[in-house]
């Protein structure tokens, strides 16, 4: 949203009406403004913030929709291991050798895209990265 979007929520009885202004770009980007009249007819402001009313919503619908609203995600990854052996100069026995295990895990989409990039040069022997396992 680029402007402030207004909306008005009616009163069951349609006399005490409630105003909301949501405006994304100004100061108060994280807030929603509320607006109701007071009985001589002005109009009196109250700001709450959106993640307040995510979690109103939240509560106010059944569990179906609260599942909708918070997808959960089930991505196929692979793990690649490395093993770096490090020769140190200090703090150690000269000539002492630590090893590193790192494990890196990759979408198998992103895995795809790139052997896709990398054509022919895509090698699992190369030394480069090889598979440990699927996840």
């Amino acid at each position: 949203m680029l402007s402030n979007n207004i909306a008005t929520l009616t009163d069951k009885k349609g006399i005490n009406n409630i105003e909301v202004e949501v405006n994304k770009g100004g100061k108060l980007k994280d807030y929603v403004e509320f607006k109701i009249r007071d009985k001589e007819g002005e109009w009196i402001k109250s700001y709450i913030s959106i993640k307040s009313l995510y979690g109103l919503v939240f509560l106010l619908v059944g569990e179906k929709e609260q599942d909708e609203m918070m997808p959960i995600r089930k991505t196929q990854v692979r793990v690649y291991e490395r093993q770096h052996k490090i020769k140190l100069g200090r703090d150690m026995k000269k000539g002492e050798i630590v090893v590193a295990n790192c494990k890196i895990e990759v979408p198998i989409r992103v895995e795809e895209n790139i052997r896709a990039l990398m054509g022919k040069k895509y090698r699992t022997n190369s030394g480069i990265l090889i598979p440990s396992k699927m996840r």
